[in-house]
């Protein structure tokens, strides 16, 4: 059977809470895939991943033989999907209970949509840590992940997928904010105040970089500090290059698509 819905789950060094990411997503409901990227893991995360794919047809599991970074591994976990609607996990999160049906069912009735994107709920947040929801930067982070997106197959493949530049192997966790950029731009989103993620904040990862060097001033996010990748422009660079050639892959499926008779 052909499921509803296909999760990429890109896995490396998680063998603790990957099953977690899992169950959560394979709880949703019957007609789920979970599709899981090795990225060349040394401890042990590789054999639980094929291990839980042999003892359940719903898990696809595949192994970098070596590491690429996630954009790479996201990417081609979407080749390996089955499903015409994708969706993404990191291996230490979960999808909260009944985002899927809520989602697809969404996707079922609108399709001038390209998207739904959920709400996050927070876990783990470290001391000296505090964002409320009205906080602008809470708003960032709704906006800047993929692991709150179910999107169209067809959507994801026409912008290209993830970008997977060197400039975007960094802690900031950049290329889901480049990747959501081109899908606003380019398509219709809907944003729902429904809780799609648990999202688990870890000490030294993106969410905790992008907190511990931001504050609000004026109602503006301003940050302390700019990345080796920022202060240099390589990333603004990556980034552009980008979008530029999203922009050309749109371009062309315009023209080789012929007018409505």
């Amino acid at each position: 059977m052909t499921p509803d819905i296909s999760c990429v789950i890109p896995v490396h060094n998680d063998k603790r809470r990957l099953p977690r990411a899992v169950a959560s997503a394979l709880g949703q409901g019957p007609a789920v895939q979970v599709v899981l990227v090795d990225d060349a893991s040394t401890d042990g995360s590789r054999e639980l991943a094929a291990e839980m794919a042999r003892g359940d047809p719903r898990i696809v599991a595949f192994a970098l033989p070596q590491n690429r970074g996630q954009g790479f591994a996201r990417n081609l976990g979407v080749a390996l999907a089955d499903a015409l609607i994708v969706t993404f996990l990191d291996q230490d999160d979960e999808h909260v209970p009944g985002w899927y049906r809520h989602a697809l069912g969404l996707l079922g009735e609108h399709p001038e949509l390209a998207a739904v994107k959920g709400d996050l709920e927070l876990m783990d947040v470290p001391p000296g840590i505090s964002v409320a929801r009205g906080d602008p930067r809470w708003a960032a982070m709704v906006f800047s992940p993929m692991w709150n997106v179910v999107l169209r197959k067809v959507v994801y493949q026409a912008i290209g997928g993830f970008p997977t530049a060197s400039a975007y192997r960094t802690r900031e966790g950049v290329e889901d904010i480049t990747l959501m950029q081109a899908l606003t731009r380019n398509f219709k989103v809907a944003q729902q105040d429904k809780v799609a993620t648990r999202h688990y904040v870890n000490p030294g990862g993106a969410t905790e970089f992008f907190l511990r060097r931001s504050r609000v001033v004026d109602g503006r996010i301003e940050f302390s500090e700019a990345s080796p990748t920022e202060a240099s422009g390589a990333l603004q660079q990556a980034n552009a290059e980008f979008q530029r050639r999203v922009a050309a892959n749109l371009s062309a499926l315009r023209t080789l698509i012929p007018p409505a008779k």
